[in-house]
């Protein structure tokens, strides 16, 4: 993994909304995290390492998607502002999960409406054990394993918050 990267969900966006999301801002390029938060300063301290990678809309699931790519930190504060600063986000949770570019830890964090409801740990390895999935003498080391521990804690992760912050409220838009 050469970068850390953050996944965004963001819960319960229409199609509708996110037709009009995607006409207001520029979906195509790192310009809309911008677009999000214009002013730096609320960037925390990555103001200007922080990279759209990618954006998807599900209809089926009414979930928003980004991929964030960052040199390092998780966009904790960028997030916090995006999810005040744009009136799509109002009372729409919104979970991020970065994988740590050495794939030693991953945080999970949810906010809404400006507030961090969430910012933990979720799963860490020393880097010794890392490097152990990445060796190919260790047989008893497979990276499909490692991959598997990771995807599974972000998807712990975000089922408790689903579950805890939108209850049986969940499909409703």
């Amino acid at each position: 993994m050469d970068t850390t990267k953050s996944y965004i969900k963001v819960f319960n966006i229409s199609s509708e909304v996110a037709e009009d999301f995607e006409f207001d801002y520029t979906i195509d390029a790192s310009e809309l995290l911008s677009e999000l938060v214009p002013s730096q300063d609320d960037w925390g301290e990555l103001a200007w390492g922080i990279e759209l990678e990618e954006y998807e809309y599900n209809p089926q699931s009414q979930i928003m998607y980004l991929t964030l790519d960052t040199k390092w930190e998780s966009p904790v504060e960028w997030l916090k502002n995006a999810s005040k600063g744009s009136h799509y986000f109002n009372n729409k949770l919104i979970t991020m999960t970065t994988i740590q570019k050495d794939e030693t830890c991953v945080t999970g964090v949810a906010v809404m409406d400006g507030e961090i409801l969430q910012n933990k740990n979720i799963w860490d390895m020393k880097l010794e054990e890392v490097s152990k999935y990445y060796n190919d003498d260790e047989s008893d080391y497979e990276l499909d394993d490692l991959d598997n521990k990771i995807w599974d804690c972000i998807g712990q992760f975000v089922s408790v918050c689903e579950k805890f912050y939108l209850g049986d409220n969940k499909d409703e838009t």
